[in-house]
């Protein structure tokens, strides 16, 4: 009953960034539902603070170069929602009705991670004055301002233009609106700018990381803790470009991280319905599992028109043994029909021991490139580390050109890092390249779609109702709804 009422406030008071709550106070205090103990505050977090229910993925792997077309008569009304990503459409939410996975994981989003975001800052705000143990107090904080972290990073990543984008000023492009209280406001709040979101989410990791460091205790793969905030941090500073941070937080992760899996000497325990692989609970490099899980079923992106593309799937060498284990060819006749080995019960998103190496490792390239031959034996050691346990017969690789030595790095995160996040996201830090996709309709007519270089397609729209709701949103730039070129 107690979460049941903390629910039905929050869903009220995190409305705050897209619509007025005046009508929502009128009926409701926002102190007949406070939580009094740490204990209430911990079961608040675990119920509405991580985002093991709600969807906060919108399918960004959609609009990446790790899928493609395939011919298949086996269309239907969620495809064609997905038809609307994969061709950059910026009207896409248009097509999205009430019914499906797809529809939801997209149209939600906005809401969902705002929903979240005032879950861990009532905790923030209040559990100071809870009865509870000061060690407690500590630990759930943390995880507060941790969650608080990841949940603005995906919402600026998707809302607005990257931190390091050299034809978007941060300090004055709009990002999306900061709310870091639990008081509601009148009207909805407008967008802070991409540096000021940045800022903020910098400061929660570090105060994060710092509040863990009292407390190192892992509380299992459910729960983030110092390993995972340390991660969290490495992550953002690396969109951020700053360099010494990432390898400060990845080094200060890898003291208590998990060790890397050899895979020479692991296999999937059944491959239609795998518990343990990759982006499992019983993955032994597992350091956090959350996250919405949008990619349904261990087969992945097989039997729908989508499939992983030829592009990502050509990468692999022969001795690379992240096939058969990531992905793997599918039964078809098609030459590029693969499936994802992932379990049905598992969540979208596992931050694993692999990352870290490889977001050092890529701190250490651009340290390279300025001259200092130590930073790049760090990046190819880092990198030697994990590839030593990703292919069969491996030879370690020697210190190359810069140039040579961070194309090899990008294709290794590209093959590493598949259908978690993050393609997309680097391909924005990357400078926005141009992309190319194929549609291939139901009667076998291809067509070409282009996402020019820098495309504001690169920005998702912000979402109607949220435009609705809230006066005080600018929308970001738009493009022409996209028109391909038959082929």
């Amino acid at each position: 009953m107690f979460m049941n009422k903390i629910y039905t406030f929050l869903l009220g008071s995190c409305m705050l960034a897209l619509q007025s709550c005046g009508d929502f106070l009128e009926e409701v205090s926002q102190d007949e539902f406070e939580p009094k103990t740490t204990e209430a505050f911990r079961e608040l977090l675990n119920g509405e603070g991580y985002s093991f229910t709600n969807s906060v993925n919108p399918l960004t792997y959609m609009m990446d170069d790790d899928i493609e077309c395939v011919p298949t008569s086996s269309w239907d009304d969620i495809h064609r929602i997905q038809q609307e990503l994969y061709t950059w459409q910026p009207d896409f939410y248009a097509f999205q009705d009430e019914e499906g996975t797809y529809a939801s994981s997209n149209k939600d989003v906005y809401k969902n991670l705002y929903e979240l975001i005032m879950a861990c800052n009532i905790v923030d705000e209040h559990i100071d004055g809870s009865q509870g143990t000061d060690e407690d107090k500590t630990v759930v904080r943390a995880e507060a301002l941790s969650l608080r972290a990841f949940y603005y990073l995906q919402l600026i990543n998707l809302y607005a233009y990257p931190y390091n984008d050299e034809d978007h000023d941060p300090s004055t492009t709009l990002g999306i609106p900061l709310v870091l209280t639990s008081e509601v406001f009148d009207e909805g709040k407008s967008r802070n700018t991409v540096k000021e979101v940045y800022d903020q989410i910098a400061t929660d990791i570090e105060q994060a990381c710092d509040l863990f460091n009292q407390d190192k205790i892992s509380r299992g793969v459910f729960r983030i803790s110092y390993t995972g905030a340390h991660l969290l941090a490495s992550r953002v500073y690396l969109h951020m470009e700053n360099w010494n941070k990432v390898i400060e937080h990845a080094t200060c992760a890898l003291e208590t991280a998990p060790e890397l899996v050899d895979l020479n000497n692991y296999s999937i325990d059944n491959t239609l319905n795998p518990t343990n692989g990759i982006i499992s609970r019983n993955f032994p490099e597992t350091i956090f599992l959350g996250g919405y899980r949008a990619i349904s079923g261990s087969y992945g992106l097989m039997g729908t028109p989508f499939n992983v593309s030829s592009s990502l799937f050509n990468l692999y060498a022969d001795n690379d043994l992240r096939i058969g284990t990531y992905l793997m060819k599918a039964a078809s006749s098609l030459p590029y029909n693969y499936m994802l080995l992932k379990s049905s019960s598992e969540q979208e998103y596992a931050w694993r021991t692999s990352e870290l190496y490889l977001n050092r490792a890529e701190a250490y390239i651009e340290l390279y490139k300025k001259g200092n031959q130590e930073d790049g034996q760090n990046a190819v050691n880092d990198l030697n580390a994990l590839l030593s346990k990703r292919y069969r017969d491996y030879e370690p690789l020697t210190l190359k050109p810069v140039d040579e030595l961070q194309k090899l790095y990008r294709e290794e995160r590209r093959k590493e890092l598949c259908f978690e996040g993050f393609r997309w996201f680097d391909l924005r830090r990357y400078g926005m390249p141009q992309l190319e996709h194929i549609l291939i309709d139901q009667s076998g007519n291809s067509t070409r779609y282009i996402l020019k270089e820098k495309d504001p397609s690169y920005v998702l729209p912000l979402p109607d109702n949220a435009m609705e709701h809230n006066a005080n949103l600018i929308q970001n730039e738009l493009s022409p709804r996209r028109k391909g070129s038959a082929m």
